[in-house]
C-alpha cells in the first residue's frame, strides 16, 4: 500500500526499511527534521509489518509510507522498492537505528555529487556511547570509521583482477546504514534480489561500468549494536557466504583452522579488553564473552564457504 503525497519538488528522497524502530527511531526522526536539507528532503518508509508507533511517527513527519508483507522483506528489493517511489535524483538510503551526528548529514553527503561521475556516497559510523570496548574497536578501526575521505575509481579491469580477494573487498566497500546514491545510475545498476550485502555488490558494479565511490567521513551517523551471541554468529554467516560468492573471500579454511582462528582471535581481544577496559564489571563479563564468540565466529566462517560451494540453501532469519 502506498500512500498519496503532494506534487513538491524535492531535491533528494531519503528512503529508510523500518519495523518496529521503537523509541530510538523517533530520535532518529526527530534529529533528521534538524537537517539544514530536511525542506528539501522527500522522505519515504518501506515498513515490514510494524505493531509499535513506528509509522504514526513517521507520517507526523510528513513520510510517504510503503507498507510491504514481512515475509517479503529483502535487502535488496526493498530498497529498489523505496528508491523506484523516490522522485528526486539523488536517494540517501539509511536504517532506522542510525542517528544523524549534526544537522548537516544530508547536505554534507549530497556534495560528492558535485562530480558527476560519483554514483555514490556513504558516511562515517560512530558507535553508541554504551557500546562496549569491542563494538567500538571493531567499528572505530573499520572502514567505515575512518577520518580520511576516500574517492575510488577502477584504474583498469584487469587492475581490479589482480587484486586479492579481501582488496576487492575493501576497495568495493560501501554500506546503506547510510549512503546516497544517483538515481539515473541505480536505473541501470539496481540492488535486486539480494539477501545481504546488497550495498557492496552494488558498489562492484557501478565501479566496474567506470564510476566513482566515495567516502565521506565528515557525513556521519551514531550506529553500533550489542548483539547477543547468536545473532553475531548468524550475522558472521551471512556476511562471509556472500564475501565468499562475490570476491572469493575465504579466511578459515578447514575444520582445523577453527582451534587457531579462536585462539588467535581470543588471546588478541583478551588484551586488548584488559589494556583498554577501565571499568571492572565490564572488563570481566566481556572477558567471559570472548572465546565463546571467536568460537562461533571462527565456525560460521568456515560453514559459510562450506555451505556456498556446497550450494547449500539456508535460511537466515532476521539478519
Amino acid at each position: 500500500m502506498i500512500e498519496d503525497m503532494t506534487d513538491q519538488v524535492f531535491y533528494c528522497s531519503l528512503v529508510i526499511p523500518t519495523k518496529n524502530g521503537g523509541p530510538l527511531f523517533r530520535r532518529v526522526v526527530h534529529a533528521l527534521q534538524n537537517q539544514t536539507y530536511w525542506n528539501k528532503t522527500e522522505f519515504v518508509i518501506v515498513d515490514s509489518g510494524s505493531s509499535d508507533d513506528t509509522i504514526e511517527v513517521a507520517r507526523k513527519a510528513g513520510a510517504k509510507v510503503v507498507q510491504i508483507d514481512p515475509t517479503t522483506f529483502n535487502h535488496g528489493a526493498t530498497r529498489d522498492l523505496g528508491i523506484s517511489i523516490a522522485s528526486s535524483e539523488f536517494v540517501i538510503l539509511m536504517v532506522q537505528d542510525a542517528l544523524p551526528n549534526d544537522n548537516y548529514l544530508i547536505e554534507t553527503l549530497l556534495k560528492s555529487f558535485e562530480d558527476d561521475e560519483v554514483a555514490g556516497a556513504y558516511a562515517r559510523q560512530i558507535p553508541q556511547a554504551d557500546a562496549d570496548i569491542l563494538t567500538k574497536r571493531n567499528l572505530n578501526n573499520w572502514l567505515t570509521g575512518r577520518m580520511e575521505r576516500e574517492e575510488k575509481r577502477l584504474e583498469s579491469q584487469d587492475w581490479y583482477k589482480g587484486l586479492s580477494p579481501l582488496e576487492k573487498y575493501f576497495f568495493c566497500n560501501f554500506d546503506n546504514v547510510c549512503s546516497a546514491i544517483r538515481k539515473s545510475i541505480w536505473e541501470k545498476e539496481n540492488f535486486g534480489l539480494i539477501n545481504f550485502g546488497e550495498d557492496i555488490d552494488w558498489a562492484e558494479r557501478v565501479l566496474k561500468c567506470g564510476y566513482k565511490i566515495v567516502y565521506e567521513p565528515t557525513a556521519a551517523v551514531i550506529h553500533s549494536h550489542n548483539r547477543s551471541l547468536i545473532y553475531e554468529y548468524k550475522r558472521t554467516y551471512v556476511c562471509h557466504r556472500k564475501l565468499y560468492s562475490q570476491f572469493g573471500l575465504h579466511l578459515v579454511l578447514s575444520l582445523r583452522s577453527i582451534p587457531r582462528s579462536w585462539l588467535y582471535g581470543t588471546l588478541k581481544d583478551a588484551k586488548y579488553i584488559l589494556s583498554h577496559d577501565s571499568k571492572f564489571s565490564n572488563k570481566v563479563l566481556t572477558l567471559l564473552k570472548v572465546p565463546m564468540l571467536n568460537l562461533l565466529s571462527a565456525f560460521a566462517q568456515y560453514r559459510a564457504v562450506r555451505d556456498q560451494l556446497n550450494k547449500k540453501y539456508v535460511k537466515v532469519r532476521d539478519v
